[in-house]
């Protein structure tokens, strides 16, 4: 059996640059570093870096350092709950989510966990669904509200709510003017901000959009900043309006495909946390209360359980 100790002085040694460095970063001699490197070089059977210098790793040290933060990872967050679950005796809940969750349906469903269990840890990471997908993954979140484009192996989705994707522009642009829908080949001419929410496989215009676009952003926050900037018009989420103003126009595309089936996604053979359990319910909860006054379609029924 790997050790930990091995691993994690490892990943030390690469993320710090050297044994020197890892070694006042994990308060142990430089000497010790060394030892434990090589008890762990012996225990995987392989060199773990190309020189003694350990500026280089080998083939198998990379291979190892992808697995061993993966694992370390997954090891801080389960050590950091169970600690938790002891404290207060009801856990910990790490989350990543898409900006357009975290800001409006998140807080309110957080509200409502902590006055049944105002002790309960709970750490949030925004990000895109891509991160999300892979934070999922390599255990540094127990569970993500996100989009999965493609099914991943290991990977549970459970479908939570259905959302359009509006093009998003300033409201003195010229496509602001019209009442009809707006069509992909509208947009064609226009300078395009490219970003995370047209990455559907069904969504063929969106992806020449994309292609040709010299301008790319993955927060929400930084798409609206540059569309007000007037650089250009946009794709989002119609779940995203709750971030715009007076001089953000959200206007719904023609095309019956832009729309996107938004869920958690967790890994397949854990078991969550009870306390991730309930933060699931409590999203639920919200989800339904919220559909239409936000304008997405619920896309689980009452009851569901993360197994469904």
């Amino acid at each position: 059996m790997l050790s930990m100790t091995g691993l994690r002085t490892f990943v030390a040694v690469v993320e710090t640059g050297g044994i020197r460095a890892a070694a006042e970063r994990l308060h142990r001699t430089p000497s010790a570093i060394s030892m434990t490197l090589k008890q762990l070089e012996k225990e995987i059977g392989g060199a773990l870096f190309a020189s003694e210098r350990k500026s280089t790793l080998s083939d198998l040290g990379d291979r190892v350092l992808d697995e061993a933060q993966a694992l370390l990872a997954h090891y801080d967050r389960t050590s950091a709950a169970l600690h938790a679950f002891v404290a207060n005796r009801v856990g910990r809940c790490d989350i990543a989510s898409v900006p357009s969750v975290a800001t409006t349906i998140l807080p309110q469903a957080i509200v409502a966990l902590r006055r049944g269990a105002p002790w309960m840890d709970i750490s949030v990471r925004d990000m895109d669904s891509a991160g999300i997908v892979d934070a999922v993954e390599d255990g540094a979140v127990e569970i993500g509200f996100g989009v999965l484009h493609q099914p991943r192996p290991g990977l549970m989705f459970e479908p939570m709510l259905r959302d359009r994707l509006d093009l998003v522009c300033r409201a003195d642009h010229p496509l602001a003017e019209g009442a009809e829908p707006i069509a992909w080949r509208q947009i064609a001419p226009r300078e395009f901000i490219t970003n995370g929410s047209i990455g559907l496989p069904r969504l063929v215009e969106a992806g020449t959009l994309a292609r040709r676009s010299h301008l790319e952003a993955r927060n929400v926050t930084s798409i609206l900043a540059m569309v007000r900037a007037g650089l250009g018009v946009s794709v989002l989420p119609r779940l995203c309006r709750t971030a715009g103003d007076a001089q953000i126009r959200f206007l719904p595309l023609e095309d019956p495909a832009a729309e996107r089936t938004l869920g958690c996604i967790v890994a397949a053979e854990r078991l969550l946390q009870p306390a991730t359990e309930r933060l699931l319910d409590a999203v639920r909860a919200v989800m339904a209360q919220r559909a239409d006054e936000l304008g997405y379609a619920i896309a689980f029924t009452a009851g569901a359980t993360t197994a469904a």
